[in-house]
Formats: C-alpha cells, sequence, structure tokens
C-alpha cells in the first residue's frame, strides 16, 4: 500500500508553524516616529541625518528637519510616553489578576457568606481600588503620549 500524505489542517511541528506573524519591531535609538499630515503614514525620522528637509516615503510629502532643541524635546517626550505607559499598564495587570483571584476564590468557596466578609470585602475594596488606579494612570499616559506630525 502507498502511504498516505497528512493533509493541508493535519500538519505537526515544524511545519504547522510556519505561517508569519506580525510583529512590532522596536525602534532603533536616533529615531523619531513621524506621522505624515496628508496621509497619515507613519515612518521613522533619523535624528543623525544631515539632510534638512524630511519627506514621506508614501506620499512624498514635504517638510524642514526641526531644530536640535526642538528634536531634543521630543525624544524626551517620548522617553516620558514611554515611562507612563508603563505605569499604566502594571496596575491594570494587577487588577486584572485580583479580579480573577476574587472570582476563583468566590467559586471554590460557592457564596460571599461562605468566602466570609474580611475576605469578600477585602478583595472587592482591593480590586476597586486597583481599577482606579488604572484609569488615574491610563488619563496620565493619553495626557503624555506625543505625536509628531508634520
Amino acid at each position: 500500500m502507498a502511504k498516505r500524505s497528512r493533509g493541508a489542517g493535519r500538519k505537526k511541528g515544524a511545519a504547522k508553524k510556519s505561517k508569519p506573524r506580525l510583529t512590532h519591531t522596536p525602534t532603533p535609538s536616533g529615531t523619531i516616529p513621524v506621522v505624515c499630515s496628508e496621509c497619515y503614514t507613519d515612518f521613522l525620522y533619523v535624528t543623525l541625518s544631515e539632510s534638512k528637509n524630511v519627506s514621506c516615503p508614501a506620499c512624498g510629502h514635504g517638510g524642514s528637519v526641526p531644530e536640535a532643541g526642538e528634536v531634543q524635546r521630543l525624544e524626551m517626550a517620548k522617553a516620558s510616553e514611554k515611562k507612563a505607559f508603563l505605569s499604566a499598564v502594571v496596575p491594570g495587570i494587577l487588577f486584572l489578576l485580583f479580579g480573577f483571584f476574587y472570582f476563583m476564590q468566590l467559586n471554590s468557596a460557592g457564596s460571599a457568606d461562605a468566602l466570609g466578609p474580611t475576605m469578600n470585602y477585602g478583595l472587592i475594596a482591593v480590586t476597586v481600588l486597583l481599577f482606579l488606579i488604572t484609569i488615574v494612570f491610563a488619563a496620565r499616559y493619553e495626557k503624555a503620549r506625543c505625536e509628531v506630525y508634520f
């Protein structure tokens, strides 16, 4: 008998994992993400380049290069945006973990009375507090966002 080959949907191992994935590549140092005001295309502006003009690779829209002080201000704004993002993500993850833990405790106890009032209200208080902290830090992150249009 001839050996049957596997169907397209029944691949194993490395053949199954061969589909490409989209990944977010980190921006190299010395570059600033820029958005074209004409076509809204994102691209990277290299701050170490010597050219006096910057142009969009998609539509060709051009603009002048900002001064060194402005570039430094943009780099500082991007650094503070990254810090604000991390400070918003950490309480958000803790909120999800404590919420999941609370529901697991409530599920294993059977009811809020069996869980005990101290444990029940304590976990609710921590979860609500982390939710409020997440909202505050998310608002701070949105305020710290810096998008460069030209």
